[in-house]
């Protein structure tokens, strides 16, 4: 029984089939094109044919009500012509039908920098770290709402909550340490701050430049009082700043600075001499020494210092500071002769000097020695500098040397003009004018001067 029902049904099985395939044309029929949808509009799109997929759009558009998505992707081809505030204003609808989808938020983001407008940008960012946290909560994020918690809603609190947040994704955050220490300071909390600043000094994500700036704004804005408190954490700042740049440049300048100004100035100028010993190339760090043995050091010791320099470097700006330097400690020295000779040395590397021209100028007059060449070594700095009080000086008391006091005395009524009556030597020399014009009663007046300024001393 049950074989005969299975034959059976294989019988009208294969009956079926029969009938079906007599069903099957032989040719296939005229070819139906499907309407573009979406999913074509997607395809372009990643192709990078937007052209052609805002053409597609245009019509989907106009077939019915556009949805987000259609918005969207118009938006995204306008972005690819570079059609950017067109773009904005499309996915600014798609995130209006959708504020769900996080692709609309990026988008828009991505229009509006383009863009150039960086508000609507940063606002929205910070939209779609509220609405998405998982997704956009990033240290930068956590800053910006941090500062919008701090500025614009005036929430200490909550900011500084932000900005621990922030630095809990990244410690070294450089905008979160900076916004931590910046609202500390604002708070009272002066251990909070000198300790976010430290660590922002150590950080590897900031350049030594931009910390430098950052440390000169807190040295210039630092009070008596908080540095009588607080310089220890300064000097721990400076110092971890050196650590975190040992041969930089402005960490080591920046820390000498400090010291030096500091009443520690050992340590200063053992800072200087990292920077020069760790850049020998670096004229501004062997110059910077040799002005620091200048201040602290014997005539001696910065003509060493210019000899081992005068080693190194080679340019004629160089060389000639150097040499002129050098020509000026070996005249107070006494070895006036070899004085003039380095003078020579530094014209001939450079005719044109100014500093050297006016003190050998000066240095001549004061031996009255080849007045003649001094006079016209002075007369060019004052023709190239008519305003500098010492070079007005020089020329003047070179031309009373040569008994050309009425032609002196113009030169140093410049002078006091310029602010010659804070200097002594310009006091002194003009008295001696005045005095060999026989103008008695000004020349008191400027003899009284000059003893006022040496009497306090």
């Amino acid at each position: 029984m049950l074989r005969r029902t299975l034959l059976a049904a294989i019988g009208a099985l294969a009956l079926s089939l029969a009938v079906r395939a007599q069903e099957i044309p032989d040719a296939p029929g005229p070819y139906v094109p499907l309407s573009p949808d979406i999913t074509d509009v997607s395809a372009m799109v990643g192709d990078g044919l937007f052209a052609q997929a805002l053409s597609t759009l245009d019509s989907l558009m106009a077939a019915g009500e556009p949805d987000d998505a259609l918005w969207y992707y118009r938006g995204v081809c306008l972005m690819g012509l570079q059609r950017y505030p067109e773009a904005a204003e499309c996915l600014e609808r798609a995130v209006g039908m959708d504020p769900s989808n996080s692709s609309y938020y990026e988008q828009l983001y991505s229009a509006y920098m383009y863009e150039g407008r960086e508000a609507q940008a940063d606002s929205l960012h910070l939209e779609m770290a509220r609405i998405f946290p998982r997704k956009y909560r990033t240290p930068y994020i956590l800053t910006k709402l941090g500062e919008h918690a701090w500025i614009a809603e005036r929430n200490d609190t909550l900011a500084m909550r932000y900005f621990d947040e922030a630095l809990a994704a990244d410690d070294q955050y450089p905008p979160a340490l900076y916004a931590k220490a910046e609202l500390s300071l604002d708070m009272g909390n002066y251990p909070g701050y000198f300790q976010a600043v430290e660590t922002l000094v150590r950080t590897e994500g900031l350049p030594a430049s931009a910390k430098s700036s950052y440390l000169d704004r807190i040295v210039e804005r630092l009070d008596a009082p908080t540095y009588r408190v607080w310089h220890n954490q300064l000097d721990g700042i400076m110092d971890a700043f050196v650590q975190a740049h040992p041969t930089d440049s402005c960490s080591l300048v920046a820390a000498g600075r400090w010291f030096y100004s500091t009443e520690q100035k050992e340590k200063g100028i053992a800072y200087f001499r990292q920077w020069r010993d760790s850049n020998p190339s670096n004229y501004n760090a062997a110059s910077l020494c040799i002005s620091i043995i200048m201040r602290e050091g014997t005539d001696k010791d910065v003509i060493a210092a210019c000899d081992e320099a005068l080693k190194r470097f080679k340019e004629p700006h160089q060389r000639v500071e150097l040499l002129c330097i050098k020509a000026d400690c070996l005249y107070k020295t006494g070895r006036k002769s070899k004085a003039f000779c380095t003078y020579e040395q530094a014209l001939k590397a450079e005719p044109d000097n100014l500093m050297t021209l006016n003190n050998y100028a000066y240095f001549l007059s004061l031996e009255r020695r080849n007045l003649r060449k001094a006079e016209k070594m002075s007369r060019r700095t004052v023709d190239a500098q008519p305003d500098n009080v010492s070079y007005l000086d020089t020329y003047g008391y070179i031309l009373y040397l040569l008994k050309r006091s009425p032609e002196a005395k113009p030169w140093f009524k410049r002078a006091i003009m310029y602010g010659g009556k804070e200097d002594e030597a310009v006091l002194w020399h003009y008295y001696l004018v005045l005095k060999d014009l026989g103008e008695n009663e000004l020349a008191a007046y400027y003899k009284s001067l000059y003893d006022a300024k040496t009497s306090q001393k």
